[in-house]
């Protein structure tokens, strides 16, 4: 007999990854608190990177990771969406807590580093949850001169070369490799990125790490790799087109880099969805309600939910509960 083909909506069980910088609200909130009782930075809740990879949960796979739904149904779930160079699922998917500053870093293109080194380019969606006070470091100043960023890279000084932007629930920024970054205290945000954990960190607060011991920097290499040519960036909010009466669904465009597509997406009423031939991640960042797929049962959802549609599941339809369903989607490219 053979074995069946992804047809179902995938949901999976998300890792919590601790960090100086963490908090405990956020994991709270998604259930995983309990894995241990250190600050919690991210958790990881669609993940093809080896050492933590995310496995399925309900349904005809579960137990199955990323990799192993991939060596077996390829085409079914990815369709004309493309494996990554390292034949891995493209996007990584995490939530991110940040109670205190993030360092300074920068993450590299494709290849940057040596051949065959998957770069890091990724989107940041600020979640209603961040303090009124949130901002985000990204992008040069304008007029930064390479010589005296080199000179500052290492040190606070790095920071009188960098732009800060204050941050609401509903901000989107797309943070290509090479762009100089840090998530201040405060934030929350969903992250959708490349299927990579390179970071280069220049400065970090001259904090110590868990461990008690310096973190590691990496100033030269972050100098290698950073786009000095790169322009201002641009906060983004989704504008919905103005009609009367308001549809079930409504959809806005977020960003969109070689890597995916980001999407808004909020449901006032019951509606189909179509993966149409992509694989599309779709996350509960408000609301509530049902998902159910042509060939699987009805799942509930609420904050924090992940899923993966397969390529060629077919239709999908989405049920809001009293307070809508509003989803964040990412289409693998």
């Amino acid at each position: 007999m053979s074995e069946p083909t992804p047809k179902e909506p995938l949901r999976f069980q998300r890792i919590a990854q601790t960090a100086v910088w963490g908090g405990r609200a956020l994991a709270e909130r998604l259930g995983v608190g309990a894995v241990n009782d250190g600050p919690i930075g991210e958790t990881w809740e669609l993940s093809d990177v080896p050492g933590a990879k995310t496995r399925v949960v309900g349904g005809h796979f579960e137990g199955s990771t990323l990799e192993e739904l991939l060596a077996v149904h390829r085409e079914a779930l990815l369709g004309d969406s493309r494996l990554d160079p390292n034949g891995r699922f493209p996007l990584l998917v995490k939530f991110i807590e940040a109670r205190q500053d993030l360092s300074v870093q920068v993450h590299p293109d494709d290849g940057a580093l040596g051949p065959g080194t998957i770069g890091k380019t990724e989107a940041w969606c600020i979640l209603p949850e961040s303090e009124p006070t949130a901002s985000v470091v990204a992008g040069l100043r304008p007029g930064t001169e390479r010589k005296a960023f080199v000179r500052d890279a290492g040190s606070r000084k790095v920071l009188d070369h960098l732009l800060e932007h204050p941050v609401r629930g509903g901000d989107c920024l797309m943070i290509h490799a090479g762009i100089p970054h840090s998530i201040r205290a405060g934030t929350v945000l969903l992250e959708v990125q490349q299927t990579s954990d390179v970071t280069l960190r220049m400065y970090d607060w001259d904090r110590v790490g868990l461990d008690g011991k310096p973190r590691d920097m990496h100033v030269k290499q972050a100098l290698e790799v950073i786009n000095f040519d790169s322009g201002p960036l641009e906060i983004v909010r989704a504008q919905y087109p103005v009609s009367d009466p308001v549809p079930a669904a409504r959809i806005a465009a977020l960003a969109s880099c070689p890597y995916f597509r980001l999407y808004e997406v909020r449901l006032s009423g019951a509606a189909d969805h179509d993966p149409e031939g992509l694989a599309r991640v779709l996350v509960v960042v408000g609301g509530s309600g049902q998902v159910e797929g042509a060939e699987s049962v009805a799942q509930e959802l609420r904050f924090g939910d992940t899923l993966l549609l397969p390529a060629h599941m077919g239709t999908a339809t989405f049920t809001p509960g009293p307070d809508g369903l509003h989803l964040i989607e990412a289409v693998a490219l």
